[in-house]
């Protein structure tokens, strides 16, 4: 009965809180490890096909000429420039060129621009929230500490593979990219595009979007997960080091 009834305690609920907020704390970290290697980007260029793509769409731009001529490095420089500047509040966005027949040409136009500023702000503002999670992670784990309930390495996976089977589940019932679609329409501005064509955007033709964004959410999961499980064995270190102090 005990075993029955645990689900509608306290501690079951805050330690379904302390897992999930500790992996969202995984996935805040995940992101801002991967950006410094932008994402695997080289890795998905060579093997998602993402050159392949570049090179069919580019010359039919009807914005820009010449990118199909630029090198693979100009193209990874590119990238790590837009995601650097989508880590710094959007700074050097308007800056980015690439060189075709001696001049210097802007890769973004004006509506690529404001939409990766609408995600630089987004961002920044997951970087606020994400400290706001790491604070509520710590406050719950300071409960169970004190309390001695802790949520065991076990509970902490079966909780987080229930959360994210039925995530995954919903994802193939709905589709993964409608629902990418549909954040897209619920997070960013109404009045600021954010879908565009390959022959009008060498963003999207250089993203191969939205291609590349599912191999990142892989890579962010995956990450996460290990991140995660690291949390979990220093908490559990930490609490069984707490328990021997105390019994001494």
């Amino acid at each position: 009965m005990h075993q029955a009834r645990y689900w509608i305690t306290p501690s079951f609920w805050l330690g379904v809180i302390w897992v999930w907020t500790g992996f969202l704390l995984s996935l805040w970290i995940s992101w801002h490890l991967l950006a410094k290697a932008d994402f695997f980007y080289p890795v998905w260029y060579d093997h998602a096909g993402i050159h392949e793509n570049i090179e069919r769409y580019a010359p039919d731009n009807r914005y820009r000429e010449g990118f199909e001529n630029t090198s693979r490095s100009e193209r990874l420089a590119l990238f790590h420039g837009i995601v650097e500047s989508i880590q710094h509040q959007g700074k050097g966005l308007d800056t980015l060129v690439y060189r075709h027949e001696g001049q210097s040409i802007l890769l973004l136009r004006p509506p690529e621009i404001g939409h990766l500023q609408d995600v630089a702000n987004l961002v920044s503002w997951l970087n606020r929230a994400g400290l706001v999670v790491f604070g509520i992670w710590l406050l719950v784990g300071a409960w169970q500490l004190k309390r001695h309930q802790y949520t065991t390495f076990r509970q902490a996976w079966w909780f987080l593979g229930i959360g994210l089977g039925v995530t995954a589940l919903l994802l193939a019932l709905l589709g993964a990219e409608k629902v990418f679609y549909q954040l897209h329409v619920w997070v960013f501005p109404p009045e600021h595009p954010w879908f565009f064509f390959y022959e009008d955007s060498l963003m999207s033709t250089l993203m191969k979007a939205p291609d590349l964004f599912a191999y990142i959410a892989i890579a962010l999961v995956v990450t996460a997960g290990l991140i995660f499980s690291l949390l979990l064995y220093t908490a559990q270190r930490f609490q069984t080091q707490a328990d021997r102090l105390k019994s001494r």
